[in-house]
């Protein structure tokens, strides 16, 4: 037979343990939904990162996986977030050896067993008319419309310029359907969006690494329909390594596409300009950091 302090004991701990308990879950439960555990019905939204923007940035892209685990297709139809006016789906492809940017008008499908993997050079999100920038080790909170699944809220993590995402798991993937980057290795080249009141700008730079590059340039109107211009140069330098700026006139390969050949002499951060000449007296300017490695 137990003797009265034993139970007693015996009580307090399994209140201890109780609360210990309670107090453990608290706390789980008010951690911050990770990105890769946004489930809802059959979707699973995994690996949701951007890029950090520098002040000023009006743009920015949006990466993650899309898994569908059901046996039915879903279709994700749009998206928002309070970080930016509106949230569009794009596709990128390579036109003539120039890397063009479009709007998926009808949603994108996500077969069953299948996913649609949202990359640099490939399918992304746009976050369009920034309301702040995005700073390197922010989460920002996206919701995502769904056909079938309805609405996902998803934590896009901020990582650096020049990110290619974040760190896999390891893990086995279905299929997954993604546009082709530009070109791959060494010479990968890098992308970026550049946006202004009036117009916009695709820019490839090929390769993405120190030394002789070659710059294209698709321009967009703010209906992002093809924008013809009078004459556009480019700006080159990289102030942190003394490297002054160099301006150079971009050839007119198409109404809309420019191209120029110039020399990122070192890797690092640089900044990279636009003049956009539309008329004699409609010209404006739009700079960017781009990362060559």
């Amino acid at each position: 037979m137990q003797k009265p302090e034993e139970t007693e004991r015996q009580i307090m701990t399994s209140i201890i343990r109780g609360f210990t308990v309670a107090a453990l879950a608290s706390c789980l439960l008010s951690q911050p939904l990770r990105a890769e555990d946004a489930v809802s019905g059959n979707l699973v939204i995994s690996q949701a990162w951007s890029r950090a923007t520098p002040g000023g940035a009006k743009v920015a892209g949006g990466y993650l996986t899309i898994e569908n685990r059901g046996a039915s297709p879903d279709r994700l139809l749009s998206g928002a977030t309070g970080l930016a006016k509106k949230l569009e789906i794009h596709e990128m492809a390579v036109n003539g050896g120039v890397m063009t940017m479009r709007p998926v008008a009808d949603g994108l499908t996500i077969e069953p067993g299948g996913s649609v993997k949202f990359a640099p050079g490939g399918y992304h999100l746009m976050f369009v008319d920034l309301n702040a920038p995005l700073r390197q080790g922010e989460q920002v909170p996206v919701t995502l419309t769904f056909e079938r699944a309805g609405a996902i809220t998803a934590l896009f993590e901020v990582q650096g310029l020049g990110a290619q995402g974040p760190a896999t798991s390891g893990v086995s993937e279905p299929t997954t359907i993604m546009a082709a980057p530009v070109a791959g290795g060494d010479d990968e080249s890098f992308f970026t969006h550049l946006h202004a009141e009036k117009a916009m700008a695709n820019v490839t730079v090929s390769p993405g690494r120190a030394g002789p590059v070659e710059i294209a340039i698709q321009l967009e109107n703010a209906d992002e329909l093809p924008l013809t211009a009078k004459a556009v140069t480019v700006t080159l330098g990289n102030s942190e390594t003394g490297v002054a700026p160099v301006t150079a006139h971009a050839e007119q390969i198409s109404n809309d596409q420019w191209r120029v050949r110039m020399s990122a002499p070192v890797a690092g951060r640089w900044s990279l300009g636009l003049g956009i000449t539309i008329s004699a007296s409609d010209t404006f300017n739009v700079v960017s950091p781009i990362l060559i490695r």
